[in-house]
C-alpha cells in the first residue's frame, strides 16, 4: 500500500513541479474564461438551436462540465499519455520492475495519479467559472450544489475513462505513440459524433446526453415550436437576447448516476485486464537477445584494428552536413506506414481542388508529423545526449539552427505539390504564406520544447490548431488558407522572429553561452 501511494505521489509531484504544469494552468485559465463568453461576445460555446442560458449557477456549471468533458478529455489524453514511457526514459521503471509491487497495483497507481493531474486542471477551470459567475451573473448567487454536481457526474467519469484508456494504449502499443493517438482519436470522434438526443443513452462516454435532454425539455415547454438542435464548440455569432432562457436545476436520474459509475467500473476493469500483458519494463529483451547472436557471430571474424583510428576525419564547420543528417534522422524516426500515408496525401494535393488541398489536406498531412517535430529539441533529454550536444562546436549557431532548418525543409517538402500548384497559378503571395506557416509551426515546436523540456505542450497546441484549421477558424490560420493580406504576412513574419529569438535566448541560457 505504501508503494502504491508513493508512486501516485511521485508521479503527481513530478508533473506539478514542472514548467509545463504552470503553462498548462495558465492555458486552462484562458480556456475556462473562453468557455463562458461574455454577454456581448461574438461567439457562444453551447447553443440549443438559437437558445442560450442565462448566467446562473446551473447554466455556467453545465457549460463548463460539458465543454470540459468533451475538450478537456481530449487535451488531457495528450497531457497524460506517455507516463509509462516517462518511467522507462528515467529508468525509474526498471527499479519498480524489481520491487514486489504487482502490475495491477502499478497501473492503478498511474491511473489515479493521472486522474489527479486532470482533476487539478479541472479545479482551476472550476475556480475560473466561479469568478465568471460573479462577473457575468451578478444578479445571481452561487448555488454550490448546482454548480459542482454537473462537474462531478459529467466530467470526472469521463476523465477517469480517458486516464484508463491512455494507460491501456501505452501497455498494448509501447513505443508506438502515433498508433495510440490514432486509436484514441477514432474512439473520441466516434463517441462525440454518435451523440443522440435520447435521455437514457447507455453508450454516452461523455455523459452529456441526459443533461442536454433535460435542458431541451425545459426550452420546449416554453417554446414548443422552436428548434433545439445542440451545437457545441466555439460557434460564431453572439447571443440573441430574445432567446435567452433561465435554466432550472437539473435533476439527474438514478439510471444516469449508475451509468456514470458503470463507466468508471469499465475503466478500472480495462486497467486490470491490460495489467496481465504489461511488459513490466522488459520490452528490450528481444532486441538484446538478437544483438547478442549477431555479436557472437562477428566476434571472431571482425577484429579490432587500432589502425582504423589513425586517420582523423577532416573537421568541417559548415551547417549543411548537419542539416542533411538531421533530415535523415527525422525521416527514419517516422514509421513506414506513416510515410506511405503522407505520400498518398501529398499525391492527392495535385488532383483535388486547390482550395480543398490548402484548407484540409495540408494541415492534416502536417499534423501527421507531430511526433517528428515535437522531438526536434527534446530528443537530447530523451536520449541523454544533452551534455554531448552542449559541448559540441558552436551548438547554437550550428546544431540548434540546423535542426530548425531540417524541420522547415521537411515541412516544405510535404507542401511541395501545393506550392507547385500555386506557382503555376502565379500566386506568389500564398506561396510566401505557406512557407511562413511551415517556419512558424517548426519554431513553435522548438519554443515549447525548449521552454518545457517536454513534447506534450506542443502536441496539445498543435492538435487544437489543426482541429481549428479544419473547421476554418480564422484566428488560428497560420498557413494562409483564409488570409491573403499583407498585414497577415507581416504579422506571421513578426511572430516567427519573436519565436526564434525567444527560443534562441532560452537555449543560450541552457547552454550557458
Amino acid at each position: 500500500m505504501r508503494s502504491f501511494i508513493n508512486i501516485i505521489k511521485g508521479n503527481y509531484l513530478q508533473y506539478v513541479r514542472s514548467y509545463s504544469f504552470l503553462i498548462t494552468v495558465a492555458i486552462s485559465v484562458y480556456v475556462a474564461l473562453s468557455l463562458v463568453p461574455s454577454p456581448k461576445a461574438t461567439y457562444s460555446t453551447i447553443r440549443l438551436g438559437a437558445f442560450t442560458g442565462d448566467y446562473n449557477s446551473v447554466w455556467i456549471g453545465l457549460v463548463i462540465a460539458v465543454m470540459a468533458s468533451t475538450f478537456l478529455s481530449l487535451a488531457g489524453f495528450f497531457l497524460i499519455n506517455g507516463s509509462i514511457q516517462k518511467d522507462i526514459e528515467t529508468r525509474i521503471g526498471h527499479i519498480i520492475g524489481t520491487t514486489q509491487i504487482s502490475n495491477s497495483s502499478y497501473l492503478f497507481s498511474k491511473l489515479i495519479s493521472n486522474l489527479c493531474i486532470l482533476i487539478t486542471i479541472l479545479g482551476v477551470v472550476l475556480l475560473a467559472g466561479i469568478v465568471l459567475l460573479f462577473v457575468f451573473g451578478s444578479q445571481y448567487t452561487l448555488q454550490l450544489l448546482d454548480f459542482v454536481l454537473p462537474l462531478l457526474l459529467i466530467t470526472v467519469p469521463t476523465l477517469f475513462v480517458v486516464s484508463a484508456l491512455s494507460l491501456a494504449l501505452e501497455v498494448l502499443f509501447p513505443k508506438k505513440r502515433f498508433v495510440q493517438y490514432g486509436i484514441f482519436l477514432i474512439i473520441y470522434f466516434v463517441s462525440l459524433f454518435g451523440f443522440s438526443t435520447e435521455k437514457n443513452a447507455t453508450f454516452d462516454m461523455f455523459g452529456i446526453q441526459e443533461p442536454i435532454a433535460i435542458v431541451t425539455e425545459q426550452i420546449q415547454q416554453q417554446h414548443p415550436s422552436e428548434s433545439t438542435k445542440l451545437i457545441i464548440g466555439f460557434v460564431s455569432g453572439g447571443r440573441d437576447l430574445d432567446k435567452v432562457i433561465t435554466v432550472e436545476r437539473i435533476s439527474f436520474s438514478q439510471n444516469y448516476v449508475w451509468n456514470r459509475l458503470l463507466w468508471i467500473i469499465i475503466a478500472m476493469l480495462a486497467t486490470f485486464l491490460v495489467s496481465v500483458v504489461f511488459h513490466r519494463f522488459n520490452i528490450k529483451e528481444k532486441l538484446v537477445l538478437s544483438s547478442k547472436k549477431v555479436s557472437l557471430q562477428t566476434q571472431n571474424s571482425a577484429g579490432f584494428q587500432l589502425s582504423n583510428l589513425a586517420i582523423t576525419p577532416e573537421f568541417s564547420s559548415h551547417v549543411s552536413p548537419l542539416i542533411g543528417a538531421e533530415i535523415v534522422m527525422l525521416v527514419r524516426k517516422s514509421p513506414k506506414w506513416l510515410i506511405g500515408i503522407s505520400f498518398c496525401l501529398m499525391f492527392a494535393m495535385i488532383f483535388v481542388p486547390l482550395k480543398f488541398a490548402h484548407y484540409y489536406i495540408l494541415p492534416l498531412v502536417w499534423f501527421l508529423q507531430v511526433g517528428v517535430w515535437s522531438d526536434l529539441v527534446t530528443k537530447d533529454i530523451s536520449f541523454r545526449t544533452y551534455y554531448f550536444t552542449a559541448s559540441s562546436y558552436k551548438p547554437l549557431q550550428r546544431l540548434f539552427v540546423s535542426r530548425i532548418l531540417a524541420g522547415v525543409c521537411i515541412a516544405l517538402l510535404i507542401a511541395m505539390p501545393l506550392l507547385v500548384c500555386y506557382l503555376v497559378e502565379l500566386d506568389f503571395h500564398t506561396i510566401v504564406n505557406i512557407v511562413l506557416g511551415a517556419i512558424f509551426i517548426i519554431l513553435l515546436s522548438v519554443f515549447f520544447g525548449t521552454l518545457t523540456k517536454s513534447k506534450k505542450l506542443f502536441e496539445i497546441v498543435f492538435f487544437f490548431l489543426i482541429y481549428s484549421n479544419i473547421n476554418l477558424v480564422t484566428l488560428t490560420d497560420y498557413f494562409g488558407a483564409l488570409h491573403n493580406s499583407v498585414s497577415y504576412t507581416l504579422m506571421m513574419i513578426l511572430l516567427s522572429v519573436v519565436l526564434f529569438c525567444m527560443s534562441y535566448s532560452l537555449k543560450k541560457i541552457r547552454y550557458g553561452n
